[in-house]
């Protein structure tokens, strides 16, 4: 009987490491990763959001809100530029930080001009004004357009994802440009989760 309590007791062992493993791995910060708001947020105007976070050089993360539609169309925020009467889809609150710049997020940037930083395989954020305004003029309706962003000094993120502020999800992206950004935040904590 003793035998059988100690075969157990390792087996038990063994699934908490594997456990432990599994969490450890589910907050790997060194690719892009969708975070998903805790109850811990729920006080917070980052409340219930979904956020693209990918890595920096050093060390920190910058993000976009995925799922805070404000209701704004592109061409409000930019009336003398003809080409954002094309945009279908209203700008995005994308964070807190530089609320006042617009940015974008696309499957496949244009290669000539301006700044585009890649978020994960087959997605890129348009990062300065030439940029956008290169998704405006020619693909105008195959990019997420964005006013502010996330950003994480190094050590930041990891640390709010310790203390369970975030939830850490796997980063594709469909999951990231989903048709209904309203509902990613439910669909991402209920109990298909």
């Amino acid at each position: 009987m003793k035998r059988v309590a100690r075969v157990l007791a390792a087996f038990a062992s063994l699934l908490l490491l594997w456990g432990a493993n599994e969490a450890a791995h589910a907050a790997d910060l060194s690719h892009a990763v969708v975070l998903v708001a805790s109850e811990r947020l729920s006080d917070s105007p980052l409340a219930q959001t979904v956020v693209l976070a990918a890595p920096l050089a050093d060390g920190g993360h910058i993000g976009f809100v995925l799922n805070r539609p404000t209701g704004v169309k592109l061409e409000s925020l930019l009336p003398d530029q003809e080409s954002t009467r094309k945009v279908v889809d209203q700008v995005y609150a994308g964070g807190p930080v530089l609320r006042s710049y617009l940015f974008a997020v696309t499957r496949k940037p244009p290669a000539e001009e301006g700044t585009f930083v890649p978020l994960l395989p087959g997605l890129f954020a348009a990062m300065d004004g030439p940029a956008v305004d290169s998704l405006i003029e020619k693909s105008p309706n195959e990019a997420r357009y964005f006013v502010g962003l996330m950003v994480w000094p190094p050590e930041a993120l990891e640390n709010d994802v310790q203390a369970g502020t975030w939830l850490v999800r796997h980063a594709d992206a469909d999951l990231v440009l989903p048709a209904n950004a309203r509902d990613l935040w439910k669909s991402l904590t209920g109990p298909e989760a």
